[in-house]
C-alpha cells in the first residue's frame, strides 16, 4: 500500500482464529500512528476466560486500542483499533459499531457476519483481512463483490 493509499478507505476489518494472537500483534505493530481508517479486530476466543487481547494489542500498537463494550451503537473513530469481545457478534454500519447477542450457535465473533454486514455500507472503501482460520471466507467474498479489498 502506498503512503497515502490507506486514506482512501473507511474501514479495515481483521479476523483471526484462536491461534492468531501473534499475527494480530504483528499486524498492529506495523501500523503507523495516525493510520486513518478505524480497524475492527475479531478473534475467536474462549468466552469463559478473561481476554487480554485489548491489552496485548495496545502494548504493540501506535494507535489507541479499545474494546467494543456497549450494546448501543457507538460512533467509530478514525485512528483507533477496536477489539470485539468474546462470545459476541458485532455489526458495523456507516460509521457505527454495536454488539449483538443473538444466542445463535456459531463461533463468536462471527467474522463472516462482520464482513458481510460491513460490505454493503462501506463497499469499495473496505479492506478485509483474514489472518488465520477459515471463518471469514464467505464474508470476504461478499466484501469483494461489493467492491472492497481482501
Amino acid at each position: 500500500m502506498m503512503a497515502d493509499e490507506h486514506m482512501l478507505y473507511d474501514l479495515v476489518v481483521v479476523g483471526a482464529s484462536v491461534g492468531g494472537i501473534e499475527a494480530l500483534s504483528t499486524l498492529v505493530a506495523t501500523l503507523p500512528a495516525g493510520f486513518p481508517p478505524p480497524i475492527v479486530v475479531a478473534q475467536h476466543l474462549d468466552p469463559t476466560r478473561t481476554s487480554h487481547l485489548c491489552a496485548i494489542l495496545d502494548r504493540r500498537s501506535a494507535l489507541p486500542v479499545r474494546t467494543v463494550a456497549d450494546a448501543a451503537p457507538q460512533p467509530v473513530a478514525q485512528e483507533v483499533v477496536y477489539v470485539v469481545p468474546a462470545d459476541r457478534d458485532v455489526e458495523i454500519t456507516d460509521r457505527l459499531v454495536h454488539l449483538r447477542a443473538d444466542g445463535a450457535r456459531h463461533p463468536k465473533p462471527s467474522i463472516n457476519l462482520l464482513l458481510s454486514r460491513a460490505a454493503q455500507p462501506h463497499g469499495e472503501r473496505l479492506i478485509a483481512v483474514i489472518l488465520t482460520g477459515t471463518d471469514g471466507a464467505v464474508g470476504a467474498r461478499e466484501v469483494k463483490a461489493a467492491g472492497g479489498t481482501w
